[in-house]
């Protein structure tokens, strides 16, 4: 079953089994689909839309895409699917991969090792020209999330009854991105699975309706990491034709780990190898394919240096030039400023800066006693969530924080916004942006920008916090999700007659249009960024989804906060 997260954060096990039965036994006869290469027939169901009014959609789900990452298998580049006899069982997903959810309270371990399979999303009318191809990669912090219809939905995006979706499975936390830094266990094998899942669309896509020369991808956090990551990566060009990345760069100094080896010899001591400090990076590999999976989750606490923080254990690695099917072989800060990108039309996207940075101090606000211990080593810790670069210390907090008028060292709800903006513009808005400047430099293809910031009762931050919703911190980290992605696993739908109903409609609508086009619709007025355009307290025009007067508002903007901008660069760059 595929289910993460507490069970009070979830709908239950019994109603999605019964969402499924019930729709397969409402399936057409007629949804058979043979792919190419004799690789084998499935047979599909019906789902509902978002809307009640919009017809169903066919779907496609646990198709396998790779091999089983099991056995031998672990720690290493994945291998294509091969073909099955009789007709697959394509009426539900399959479980989402084997993974601890550090962002949850309880910390939940869920999952399966066997989890590489993908699904695929079609309007039931068939249409007379293969539709654009939309793959989404979940988010997750590259430690947990999931593919599945719970919490990955294609409801919202196939209500416009003009896209094909495809959502994929990839390995994550030790299982997708633990390295010895050679061969042996060479490390990005999440990302390798992406590649491998979009290399299936190109081959098999055309057989659901879709065009494989009109793709694109796109993910949020993590995904939209993700989908940065294959525009640096030589071995993702022509994968692709557009790309979103939505509150998530490869700027992103939290995303890279520039030394592996230590880290694996760390975890294997924790699970009990013996000798895993001197033993060569083939024995060590070998020794931790035989270490039980969930040991090696739990293992994953020692690399956390207070509560939950660090968030992201494990990252992406710069692989040696001579390691089989690799994906980056250097940082991606450096092929990005360098030039060296898989040019295609981007979008990038964000929430509010105090909103996005808020995802990293909800949890503590809300909490008393992690409250006192954060403000006891404030400068620590905050230190911490800002990812510095090696070698920086207190004097480099206290100086961000300067930069920013800020006197009172201390976390409770007075300074609770003041402490996310700075956290959002310096992992999330100033990576962006520096992005954005230096595509639109060099790139030979449109890169456009938006900023969510409708704000609603149902957002991430209920999660983060343990269900308070704080004022003055806008819409959360992942909260434009909410409007493009179905997440009944973690969220109720928003009542059909809602405001809300209306934003995701106008947010859907605007990403179907850049899936096929290119670009942002004409009714947003907005054109291509261009280099010029980012001045030192203006970037080129943005649209914006927002608020005014308590109503949902759009506007196309140009000013946005700079003032720590140019020490995000002298830190970072």
């Amino acid at each position: 079953m595929c289910l993460f997260g507490k069970p009070s954060e979830m709908r239950s096990i019994l109603c999605g089994v019964i969402y499924f039965v019930v729709l397969a036994a409402e399936a057409a006869g007629d949804l058979d689909v043979c792919l190419k290469e004799e690789l084998g027939c499935m047979r599909g169901t019906l789902m509902p839309g978002y809307k009640p009014e919009q017809a169903q959609f066919e779907a496609f789900m646990g198709i396998p895409f790779a091999e089983p990452p099991i056995g031998e298998l672990r720690f290493q580049n994945p291998v294509a699917a091969r073909g099955w006899t009789g007709v697959l069982d394509a009426s539900a997903a399959r479980s989402h991969c084997l993974q601890k959810c550090y962002f949850m309270e309880t910390w939940p371990v869920s999952g399966e090792e066997d989890c590489l399979y993908l699904n695929v999303y079609r309007p039931v009318q068939p249409n007379a020209n293969p539709l654009p191809v939309m793959v989404y990669i979940h988010s997750g912090g590259f430690l947990c999330g999931s593919a599945c219809p719970m919490a990955s939905g294609p409801e919202f995006l196939m209500d416009t009854q003009q896209v094909i979706v495809v959502t994929v499975s990839y390995r994550l936390g030790p299982f997708g991105f633990l390295s010895t830094g050679d061969a042996h266990m060479s490390g990005n094998f999440g990302l390798k699975d992406q590649r491998l899942a979009l290399q299936w669309v190109q081959q098999h896509i055309a057989s659901f309706g879709g065009d494989p020369s009109l793709v694109t991808i796109f993910g949020h956090s993590a995904g939209g990491i993700s989908t940065h990551l294959h525009m640096l990566s030589p071995s993702s060009k022509g994968l692709f034709q557009r790309a979103m990345s939505l509150s998530g760069t490869a700027m992103m100094a939290a995303t890279m780990v520039y030394d592996p080896l230590p880290q694996a010899r760390q975890l294997a001591e924790r699970v009990g190898v013996a000798q895993a400090e001197s033993l060569d990076s083939q024995t060590l590999a070998a020794a931790l394919r035989r270490i039980d999976g969930k040991a090696l989750l739990a293992a994953g606490d020692v690399f956390k240096q207070w509560d939950n923080v660090p968030f992201i254990n494990y990252g992406v690695v710069a692989e040696q030039a001579d390691m089989p099917e690799s994906f980056m072989n250097e940082y991606p800060m450096a092929a990005h400023l360098g030039g060296r990108i898989n040019q295609v039309p981007w979008l990038l996207g964000s929430t509010s800066r105090t909103g996005e940075g808020s995802m990293f101090l909800l949890h503590t606000v809300a909490n008393p006693q992690l409250r006192k211990e954060f403000n006891a080593n404030f400068l620590e810790l905050y230190g911490l969530l800002l990812y510095l670069p090696k070698g920086s210390g207190e004097d480099t907090v206290r100086q961000i924080l300067t930069e920013y008028g800020v006197q009172d060292m201390e976390l409770n709800e007075d300074t609770l916004a003041t402490l996310s903006g700075i956290l959002g513009d310096f992992t999330f808005v100033y990576p962006m942006l520096v992005s954005a400047a230096s595509y639109a430099a060099v790139a030979q293809q449109p890169v456009s920008i938006y900023n969510f910031e409708y704000l609603s009762n149902i957002s991430y931050a209920a999660i983060l916090s343990g269900g308070i919703l704080y004022d003055k911190l806008g819409a959360c980290h992942m909260d434009d999700a909410l409007y493009s992605i179905s997440m009944p696993m973690l969220m109720l739908d928003f009542p059909k007659s809602s405001e809300e109903h209306l934003v995701i409609k106008r947010l859907t609508a605007r990403l179907v249009e850049f899936a096929k086009n290119g670009i942002l619709s004409d009714d947003t007025q907005l054109s291509p960024c261009t280099a010029e355009e980012f001045t030192s307290d203006e970037i080129c025009n943005y649209f914006r989804f927002g608020q005014l007067n308590g109503a949902y508002h759009e506007t196309v903007e140009r000013r946005v906060d700079m003032r720590g901008l140019a020490l995000w660069k002298k830190l970072y760059t």
